[in-house]
């Protein structure tokens, strides 16, 4: 049962990364490796994470306690001993009976383990001054391509503050707030940053999210986090462009009916808001869910494509048309017929 897991994330994962008695296994993702192994009747998972010998401990110590309380359900972020004995290295731990592992709960240890291992070491280093225990096997971009993205990134960034600037002169707040969320999944989605980068988008993006905090908070730490990505410049911004391996996805994969499901409550919201002949709104509502779909999904070519020719059709268009591109994109991916 436990192989057949391993062969349904990737097929050639344990002739590539396991021993000769496939009872060990050292699977890298991202900038983290993690080790799987069957002892006996025994399966253990761990991850190294980060050296602590030299960081500011104490507030790392308490973001490692907050992190073992949430995300992390099942395994936990423990103190281990490096090579000169001292407990000064984090360390993700999981262990388990065979007889209890469970496909479903065991896929999700392995998630949360890829997903937390790779989100939070950057921001351990950055924040915390922690060290690196595992050289992460990346695969930086060309310079064609990061000076392509910086100013793809500027260029949302600039749009952004010219639409905000007149919805709040209309003092459409909520309008200002909506198009941030997208601006900020639209650099994700367009530069495909990782790293620490990554990380501080999504916190901002909770943040915008955060309906308990004033709006206008909201939208202000929204400015400050554009702003901010302009002012580090063009260096700081491609640290985080970079290809690495995957183990467990991030994204889910979504069939044709689930994601019908999904859209089908914004399909509905943006068709009542161009009959309404409301076309700002309808635009942001179908942008939005586009924006959030690809942030969560790994969708069929064929539903990409339908986003992607939408998203340029709408291009450059006045709001009345661009609501209708849009909002027919949605449509097709609601009428694909679903096997």
């Amino acid at each position: 049962s436990f192989y057949s897991l391993l062969d349904y994330v990737n097929p050639s994962l344990r002739n590539t990364y396991g021993n000769v008695s496939q009872t060990e296994f050292l699977v890298p993702h991202g900038s983290v490796v993690v080790s799987i192994e069957l002892k006996g009747d025994l399966l253990e998972v761990s991850c190294p994470l980060v050296d602590i010998s030299a960081a500011t401990r104490i507030p790392l110590l308490r973001r490692v306690a907050e992190l073992n309380f949430y995300p992390l359900s099942l395994a936990q972020i423990k103190l281990a001993s490096g090579p000169d004995g001292k407990r000064d290295q984090l360390s993700f731990q999981y262990s388990s009976t065979l007889n209890t592992c469970e496909p479903f709960k065991t896929y999700y240890v392995l998630k949360e383990i890829c997903q937390t291992a790779d989100r939070y070491d950057d921001e351990f280093r950055e924040k915390f001054k922690a060290k690196s225990l595992v050289e992460p096997k990346v695969k930086y971009f060309s310079q064609e391509e990061t000076d392509k993205a910086w100013s793809q990134a500027n260029e949302i960034i600039q749009e952004t503050f010219q639409f905000i600037s007149y919805f709040d002169s209309q003092r459409w707040f909520g309008s200002s707030l909506d198009f941030m969320v997208i601006a900020l999944k639209r650099i994700d989605f367009c530069t495909q940053i990782q790293g620490f980068l990554k990380n501080e988008v999504e916190r901002v993006i909770g943040e915008l999210s955060n309906g308990k905090i004033n709006i206008n908070e909201r939208l202000q730490t929204g400015r400050n986090f554009l702003t901010q990505i302009q002012k580090a410049g063009k260096e700081a911004f491609v640290k985080n462009l970079y290809q690495s391996e995957v183990f467990i996805p991030e994204k889910w994969l979504t069939t044709g009916q689930q994601l019908k499901n999904v859209i089908q409550p914004p399909l509905n919201q943006a068709q009542k808001l161009l009959n309404d002949k409301n076309y700002i709104g309808s635009s942001i509502e179908s942008l939005y869910c586009m924006y959030d779909l690809f942030s969560k999904n790994n969708m069929d070519h064929a539903v990409n494509n339908i986003l992607m020719n939408s998203l340029s059709t709408a291009s450059g268009r006045s709001w009345q048309e661009s609501s209708g591109v849009l909002l027919g994109g949605l449509q097709a991916i609601n009428n694909i017929p679903v096997q």
